[in-house]
C-alpha cells in the first residue's frame, strides 16, 4: 500500500515511480507527467456526463493516459507498436463517428455551451499542451512519436465530442465571425 506522504520530496526533488533516481521537481519530465495527470483529472469531470457515450469514451482515455504516464515514469514501453497503432485507429474511428453526427464545420467556433462541451474543450487544450511538452521532452524519438500521434488524434476527438455534446444537449455552435 502506498503511503500518502513520504517527506522525500521536501527538498524539491522526486523520483519517478519506476526509478530510484532523484530529479528536481522543476525537471521537464514532471511537466509531462503533471500535464498528463491534469488532462486525466479534466476528463474525470465527464464521468458525471449526461451522455453515456461521452462518459464511456472518457473513462477509456483516462485508462490509456495511465499507460502513457507509466512510460514517462520510467516503465519500459511494453506495449508493442501495434497496440499504439490500434489505439490511434480507435481514436480515428471515434472521431469519424462523433463528427458524422455534427453539422459540417464551415467556420471557427467559440468554445462554450453545455457543461460537457466546456469540460471537453478544456481537456482538448490541456491535451494540446501535453502534446507540445512531449515533443519538446522527447525530441521526436521513437517510440514516443506514436504517443505524439495519439495525443494529436485525442485532441481532435475531444473537439468533435465537444460539438456533439452541445448538439445532443440542445446547444448550437457559437460561430466566430
Amino acid at each position: 500500500m502506498f503511503k500518502i506522504y513520504t517527506k522525500r520530496g521536501d527538498n524539491g526533488t522526486a523520483s519517478l515511480l519506476f526509478s530510484n533516481k532523484r530529479f528536481k521537481k522543476s525537471s521537464p519530465i514532471f511537466d509531462v507527467l503533471g500535464t498528463s495527470d491534469e488532462l486525466n483529472v479534466s476528463l474525470g469531470y465527464l464521468q458525471s456526463s449526461r451522455l453515456q457515450e461521452i462518459k464511456n469514451v472518457c473513462i477509456k482515455i483516462q485508462r490509456e493516459l495511465f499507460i502513457l504516464g507509466s512510460y514517462f515514469a520510467g516503465k519500459a514501453l511494453e506495449d508493442k507498436k501495434n497496440d499504439w497503432d490500434k489505439r490511434i485507429k480507435e481514436l480515428e474511428e471515434a472521431i469519424d463517428y462523433f463528427d458524422s453526427k455534427n453539422e459540417p464545420l464551415k467556420s471557427f467556433i467559440l468554445p462554450g455551451g453545455s457543461k460537457e462541451s466546456n469540460y471537453l474543450h478544456t481537456s482538448r487544450v490541456i491535451c494540446r499542451r501535453l502534446e507540445r511538452l512531449v515533443v519538446s521532452y522527447t525530441k521526436g524519438k521513437e517510440p514516443t512519436i506514436l504517443i505524439v500521434k495519439y495525443l494529436n488524434r485525442l485532441s481532435d476527438l475531444l473537439f468533435v465530442m465537444a460539438r456533439y455534446s452541445n448538439k445532443r444537449l440542445g446547444y448550437k455552435d457559437e460561430i466566430f465571425e
